[in-house]
């Protein structure tokens, strides 16, 4: 690979990294708050990202939209919610909700990023 593909790279690795974040801290409010019914969501969220690094586009615009639906979900459930959620599961949800948004914004504007998602498709469709 090129030099302009190992910025390609770095900027997978930082999605990679986010994401890896966000499913950690995501276990752990599931555990917290002992929601089964929330690990499919998390499994679901797993698989679409194992196709988002493939490069397949419709999985990028899937994972941003899951982000988007966990950032509206998780501000309104802090909002009705509030006075009945700990605190650390509060804070852990706004947290979420930040590093949700950061890797949907983080999908849709980085040059880099869109680079190495279009060398995958070129090599997938070859």
């Amino acid at each position: 690979m090129t030099q302009l593909d190992r910025s390609a790279l770095q900027a997978r690795n930082i999605l990679l990294a986010m994401f890896v974040l966000l499913c950690i801290l995501d276990v752990a409010l599931v555990v917290i708050a002992r929601d089964k019914w929330a690990i499919g969501r998390i499994l679901l969220t797993i698989v679409v990202m194992y196709f988002v690094i493939q490069g397949r586009k419709w999985a990028k615009w899937l994972l941003m939209s899951l982000c988007s639906l966990l950032v509206v979900a998780l501000i309104a459930m802090i909002f009705a919610l509030g006075s009945k959620l700990s605190t650390i599961l509060i804070v852990g949800s706004a947290i979420l909700a930040v590093l949700s948004a950061a890797i949907a914004i983080y999908m849709a504007t980085n040059k880099d990023l869109n680079r190495y998602f279009l060398y995958k498709r070129q090599v997938h469709f070859q």
